[in-house]
């Protein structure tokens, strides 16, 4: 069989690549910018947030954390769309079964050794959330996904280090009504080393992004420091976990169904983001459910803080499990090569 050539072939090829690299760049690099654009504008508002005690509360906190659930609504769903081979219903069930067990466990280590498992919690949540940036751009750039660890602490750090130690005055009271002896331990010297540890992260990822000419994403790590030290932390917490990590996550998800991809393809986002919203709508609604169930429980004074917190971190435990996995595939098998 002879090998076609010739203009139109190199032309069609050429196209093909042009398309390839507009499904795999597009969605990413857009969700991208509106996130560094959204941390950017509320870093601009960080005076007038600060002197008019805008964003204080737990209220916004509590927003934020209940906006970004849906992007692991669909965990259940992502083996399917990842895997070439057609699932048993066995291996269907099998997800959502294990999601259960392990938010089950989570609960049940709250209730037992709130302190422990809060401060569990805290280390997983920079873990996942540095994970997801890092996953976020190899894919965005079409590049296999590593997870550098002066990259995970330096997009994952700042969320959870920065708040510690900028606002112990806000934060504390905070930890205390999910964990009462969180703050005691969380002392100065272990914020101070893990600040240390983020600074020294932060320059690393940062000098290596610049040198790679990804100049956007070498000045992320240090936005999101200013971000947690400039606003107070309840709004600057919710705002980053729905507008940067929920939608960034969302964008992977968007890619990896394989229903879009001719859709994504051509830029299309609203018949993926509506594939998206129906997958995830009935999940959602199960998830924002366990709170109020938990604050109902005979016994249980209603506390929206700590068991919102207690259920973010039932649900968070299982959900980083399948990112992780997603994670390990390097790219979606929907996606572009």
């Amino acid at each position: 069989m002879t090998t076609p050539t010739g203009p139109s072939y190199t032309s069609g090829r050429r196209l093909a690549a042009a398309t390839a690299q507009r499904t795999a760049t597009g969605l990413p690099a857009g969700t991208g910018r509106a996130s560094v654009l959204t941390v950017a504008g509320l870093l601009a508002l960080a005076p007038l947030a600060r002197h008019t005690g805008v964003g204080s509360s737990p209220a916004y906190l509590l927003a934020g954390l209940l906006a970004g659930l849906p992007h692991g609504a669909v965990d259940h769903l992502v083996p399917g769309w990842c895997s070439a081979r057609a699932r048993s219903p066995g291996a269907r069930l099998a997800v959502p079964l294990g999601y259960a067990a392990v938010a089950a466990v989570v609960l049940v280590a709250f209730q037992a050794a709130p302190t422990p498992a809060l401060l569990a919690f805290l280390v997983l949540s920079v873990i996942h959330f540095g994970a997801a940036d890092e996953a976020f751009h190899a894919e965005r750039d079409g590049r296999p996904v590593r997870h550098r660890p002066a990259g995970v602490l330096a997009r994952g750090g700042p969320p959870v280090v920065v708040p510690l130690l900028v606002w112990p005055e806000t934060v504390d009271p905070l930890l205390a009504a999910v964990a009462p002896g969180a703050p005691a331990v969380l002392g100065p010297g272990p914020r101070l080393l893990a600040l240390g540890c983020l600074v020294v992260a932060v320059t690393v990822t940062v000098v290596r992004d610049l040198r790679g000419g990804r100049h956007l994403d070498a000045a992320e790590p240090v936005l999101l420091v200013a971000l947690f030290a400039a606003v107070p932390p309840a709004l600057a917490v919710g705002a980053y976990f729905a507008a940067w990590h929920s939608a960034r996550h969302v964008s992977r998800l968007l890619r990896a169904h394989p229903a879009n991809r001719s859709d994504l393809a051509d830029g299309r986002w609203g018949a993926p983001l509506g594939r998206f919203a129906r997958a995830a709508a009935l999940p959602t609604l199960v998830a924002a459910a366990v709170p109020v169930a938990l604050a109902a429980w005979p016994g249980r004074p209603f506390d929206p803080l700590s068991v919102t917190v207690a259920a973010l971190a039932a649900l968070t435990v299982p959900h980083s499990a399948v990112v992780a996995w997603l994670d390990r595939r390097g790219r979606p098998a929907g996606s572009p090569a």
